[in-house]
């Protein structure tokens, strides 16, 4: 029998217990539902509900060489956990921004290898030189994933953001092609093809 797109994983960075492969439009009513999920739209920032159709919009929005899409794969399954981006990409100066999604398994580590292969996209594959993130002042946990990742804060931003009643401090963190090769290095490196 054979497969189709939509059964099939298609995984192009792979880490240990995560996988990155591309965004799929049949995940869409799965996205939909990890963004309406208060617990985990709260975390990211994100309080409005989705609809199917805006969901499928956004997704088919995101394309061409400012936007580097993934869906977040835990490898032990093949299941979809959620997703990552770099976007606002400006091949130019070498800079993007980044955002993590995890809809599912989080507190598992699976969201710091996550980080660390779209970084590794970022700075191996694409050549960036810097790329930024925004985060919640009050999410430790994710400041501490990033941080992990080799992110450092570079500055905050004062009650710039409100969830669910309260202000909170927009925290900028950064990462250097190489503040990310001293964290760990590349995974993808190693695939690159020789100079002749």
């Amino acid at each position: 029998m054979e497969e189709t797109m939509e059964e099939r994983a298609e995984f192009v960075v792979e880490g240990e217990r995560v996988a990155l492969g591309p965004l799929r439009m049949d995940l869409v009513p799965l996205m939909r539902r990890w963004s309406n999920d208060l617990e985990v739209a709260n975390a990211n920032g994100w309080v409005v509900p989705w609809t199917l159709e805006a969901q499928r919009e956004r997704l088919a929005g995101r394309t061409g060489p400012r936007f580097a899409d993934f869906t977040v794969y835990d490898r032990s399954d093949q299941e979809p956990i959620g997703f990552s981006s770099l976007f606002e990409i400006d091949h130019r100066n070498g800079s993007a921004s980044f955002g993590i999604f995890l809809g599912e398994r989080r507190d598992r580590g699976l969201g710091t290898e996550a980080t660390r292969l779209t970084l590794d996209w970022a700075f191996t594959v694409l050549g960036l030189h810097n790329v930024m993130l925004s985060v919640a002042g009050w999410n430790r946990r994710a400041i501490q994933t990033y941080a992990k990742a080799g992110f450092h804060e570079l500055g905050r931003r004062r009650e710039a953001g409100v969830t669910m009643g309260r202000r909170y401090d927009a925290v900028y963190m950064d990462i250097l092609a190489s503040d990310f090769q001293r964290a760990g290095g590349s995974v993808l490196a190693a695939r690159r093809p020789l100079d002749d």
